[in-house]
């Protein structure tokens, strides 16, 4: 137990089973010593339930909520270290981009966003005019070239990162 609200999502640090970040409904992420079985870093900043988490090294956590923010963590301090802006709805999925450079984002805004880590902004938006559906779960292809989106209406749609 540590958690004061429903769990969303759960990570294992990369390459680290010792260690697993919950996120929350509570608006927080837990980094927990899975051996001790005690959380030792509170990762609060978030105004709203925490929807889903990533880490693209043991050092870099990402996080989404219902805020409409996207927000990157220094694992080792506990400490935010940015907060990326732009999603007009709840914000429900998020994943690094393969070489941990960027990020997407998918949201109850019908769109997903590429983020790029080095230029601090949003990069792409991904929308289609006939799109109804939220963004429920996003995922690159190995090589990044593709972005899967899952909707809330049961389809999926795929965008060319090049294009």
């Amino acid at each position: 137990a540590g958690h004061t609200g429903f769990l969303s999502c759960c990570r294992f640090l990369p390459g680290d089973d010792s260690r697993v970040m919950t996120s929350s409904g509570d608006a927080t992420c837990l980094l927990w010593d899975v051996e001790r079985n005690v959380h030792v870093t509170e990762f609060s900043g978030h105004t709203g339930d925490v929807m889903s988490i990533r880490l693209s090294d043991p050092n870099t956590l990402l996080s989404v909520g219902l805020d409409m923010t996207a927000r990157l963590w220094d694992v080792r301090s506990g400490k935010m270290v940015r907060v990326f802006v732009g999603h007009e709805a709840d914000v429900n999925a998020c994943e690094f981009f393969p070489d941990g450079n960027a990020f997407a984002t998918g949201g109850d805004d019908r769109t997903a966003r590429l983020w790029d880590l080095r230029a601090d902004r949003e990069l792409v938006r991904y929308a289609h005019p006939d799109q109804v559906a939220g963004v429920t779960s996003i995922a690159f292809s190995r090589s990044g070239r593709l972005l899967f989106t899952g909707l809330d209406d049961s389809n999926v749609a795929v965008w060319d990162v090049l294009r």
